[in-house]
């Protein structure tokens, strides 16, 4: 059971990072918005998992990287808002269903699976996160967002860093 249900917050965790679409015209089509759309919800997901992970997680490690995570993509996230700010690019407020699905399942595992789940998700999220920033590295010509993407990648590398420690 709990591998079908691992496979299944992979897949929900995984599907936050895909690239937003416009769905109306009031989105604009182009990547740096795309990108902006995508951190937001990516931002979103990482505050909430990191938060639950902050009081969760089965060591005071993990809790401290939940907590740094949740606080590294806020401050992510302000810059995100204010970029979509100036070029005019509309952020949906809430979550989206991906993200209130994985904060659900980060909520309803058991308590020994925990990290496990964590780990492995925050591993795959996070190199996830760095192909949409490097994709807005290779095709935005908005310096604002370039400027959120490069900023995030190193952020990313951290977090991989301090992901990686707890394999050893």
């Amino acid at each position: 059971m709990f591998n079908r249900q691992f496979l299944a917050a992979l897949t929900a965790t995984a599907a936050l990072l895909t690239p937003a679409t416009a769905a109306t015209a009031v989105h604009r089509l182009d990547p740096d918005a795309a990108f902006l759309r995508t951190a937001h919800q990516g931002n979103l997901a990482q505050i909430a998992l990191g938060r639950i992970a902050a009081h969760r997680a089965g060591t005071p490690e993990l809790r401290r990287l939940g907590a740094r995570i949740a606080a590294d993509s806020a401050r992510l996230d302000a810059a995100v808002r204010t970029a979509a700010g100036r070029l005019d690019v509309r952020l949906d407020q809430e979550p989206n269903s991906t993200v209130e699905q994985s904060v659900t399942l980060y909520r309803s595992t058991p308590e020994s699976d925990f990290d496990q789940l964590f780990m492995s998700s925050q591993a795959m999220l996070h190199d996830k996160a760095a192909r949409v920033v490097r994709a807005e590295l290779a095709d935005g010509d908005e310096t604002a967002a370039r400027q959120i993407a490069r900023r995030t990648l190193a952020v990313i590398r951290h977090h991989r860093a301090a992901l990686g420690n707890f394999g050893r």
